[in-house]
């Protein structure tokens, strides 16, 4: 009987949470928080698998709606309940950092223990694998957001740093603290829910037939490395903003943030496509000390420390150390076969070769960068001529 009830409750949620027929935000909220408080306990989450599959496969359809133009930090949330556990180094139920502090929080949903659902996942990758056109939409979305959410929190704790940097120490204000902390998080969740589609459905950003796949696997490259960059600098503002240990920041650690990267980065590095190395490494913000800390290296570096490493597996670290090796060796090759003329670079980001011409101009950049630049408009970065294709192109021998 409870079952049965659980699964009827669970139903309903499934189906109406996303209904465009509710108008009142109190009501989706609530709707939308049930849904996620269903998928943290092991028991109700059962019984949203046990729905029909139909309404399982609506649902999740709804979840990777994309994020713009709607309340979407829930969604991203109840897409990490359903990874977490799978995840690189992501079986804890209390960051490592945070083992000593505060265990009367050890009941909050947020500190269960992990319970995800192979079946939900296997409804995503299905969807994302199946319908191009809603994939890339979401992935965008998911890229936007982590664009925005990342670059708040380096802007928040610039003036966290600089307040502390004061004589009379006049530090923000708790609520900004608390804002700060809750960008923080959300890159994490963001990261995470990168990694689960990297995972499960990997042709998104390496089958290089699809229309986005490049496109995407640049632009996440390209915020892979912003923030590598920031969190592993030597004495970094990262760095001295955690250590400053300041109540409201307690989540904010190299670990979360570090380990959700690396288990992106492992995921599309250790398959045989060689495409996604080359275009890390000619990325302009790529900098092969930021991967080697994600092992701890050198001694004194912001990488996972001893105590974290008891969270991440024999494998998982030994993934870490043939990317690492993979990567020293295709930088050199990649620094050997650099273009020694400027006029072989693309003159937008001076980074990649010219790849592509613009038709009917025949103006000419790096596939990334026209590909970019085209989501948004149609006319030529030279000439304001209006592309109407774009083909590839290669230096006559």
């Amino acid at each position: 009987m409870e079952h049965e009830t659980l699964t009827q409750l669970a139903a309903i949620l499934a189906k109406h949470f996303a209904d465009p027929r509710i108008v009142g935000t109190d009501i989706k909220d609530s709707l939308m928080q049930a849904l996620a408080s269903y998928v943290c306990y092991p028991q109700s989450l059962r019984a949203v698998e046990r729905i029909p599959e139909e309404q399982r496969v609506a649902m999740m359809r709804n979840l990777l709606a994309p994020y713009e133009q709607r309340p979407w930090a829930q969604t991203n949330w109840i897409l990490v309940r359903l990874w977490r556990g799978c995840g690189f180094g992501y079986r804890y139920t209390r960051l490592p950092h945070l083992l000593k502090t505060k265990p009367e929080d050890a009941n909050l949903p947020s500190l269960q223990k992990p319970c995800p659902s192979l079946l939900l996942q296997r409804h995503m990758a299905e969807l994302l694998s199946t319908d191009k056109d809603m994939a890339a939409s979401f992935l965008n979305s998911v890229l936007n957001q982590l664009n925005w959410a990342f670059s708040e929190f380096i802007g928040m704790i610039q003036e966290i740093q600089q307040a502390a940097e004061r004589p009379e120490r006049n530090f923000v204000d708790t609520r900004q603290l608390k804002v700060c902390a809750t960008c923080f998080d959300l890159s994490v969740s963001l990261l995470r829910v990168l990694e689960m589609t990297v995972t499960l459905v990997p042709e998104i950003f390496l089958d290089w037939t699809r229309p986005s796949a490049e496109l995407l696997l640049r632009r996440l490259a390209q915020l892979l490395n912003q923030v590598l960059n920031r969190v592993t600098a030597e004495k970094n503002l990262f760095d001295r903003v955690v250590n400053l240990r300041l109540p409201g920041l307690e989540s904010v650690d190299h670990y979360p943030i570090l380990v959700a990267v690396t288990g992106i980065l492992v995921r599309i590095l250790t398959r045989p496509a060689g495409e996604p190395a080359s275009v890390l490494l000619s990325d302009p913000c790529f900098q092969l000390h930021s991967i080697q800390h994600l092992l701890g290296e050198p001694a004194a570096s912001a990488g996972p420390t001893a105590a974290d490493t008891d969270y991440i597996s024999l494998e998982e670290k030994q993934k870490v150390e043939e990317m690492l090796e993979f990567l020293t060796e295709e930088s050199k090759q990649a620094a050997a076969s650099t273009p020694t003329s400027e006029e072989d670079l693309c003159p937008i980001c001076y980074a990649h070769s010219i790849s592509a011409v613009f038709r009917p101009c025949s103006h000419k950049s790096c596939k990334a960068c026209i590909n970019q630049h085209l989501m948004n408009n149609k006319d030529c970065f030279f000439c304001k001529a209006t592309i109407t294709g774009v083909e590839d192109y290669s230096k006559p021998s």
